[in-house]
């Protein structure tokens, strides 16, 4: 574990991506002080996180100046970006901001992504349901 704090955000399409989008935002706070979610559709940002239980320090749309915004109120080290794109979308500030790929960050972080084989899960997420079944 480093001593360095990050603020983490997650394009929207980077966890719709992801096998266990609930899973990843918790193992992410494990060293991420702030996680966030960006997207230029609140309310499927808000639904999604909902549905799968997603606690998040903020949303934002995609624009330099909410990016900007985020690094002047949430003072850490680095701040992160974790997108679906290959490469660093223009609206991200060059001097505060990183880009991590989604496939670099699952392998990183050993997230499973989605594949043709996997069904996205529409009941409930695992976490929920272990916790169900230790109610029962």
């Amino acid at each position: 574990m480093t001593s360095e704090t990050m603020t983490l955000a997650f394009e929207l399409a980077s966890l719709q991506q992801v096998r266990e989008p609930q899973a990843v935002v918790v193992d992410a706070r494990r060293w991420a002080q702030n996680v966030g979610v960006v997207s230029t559709d609140f309310d499927a940002a808000h639904a999604f996180s909902a549905e799968y239980l997603i606690r998040r320090d903020f949303l934002v749309r995609p624009t330099q100046s909410n990016f900007q915004r985020i690094c002047s109120q949430l003072k850490t080290e680095r701040h992160v970006l974790v997108g679906v794109a290959s490469n660093r979308p223009d609206y991200l500030p060059q001097p505060h901001w990183e880009y991590l790929s989604l496939g670099d960050a699952a392998d990183a972080a050993s997230w499973d992504l989605e594949t043709t084989e996997t069904t996205p899960q529409t009941e409930s997420t695992p976490w929920l349901n272990r916790i169900l079944r230790t109610q029962e």
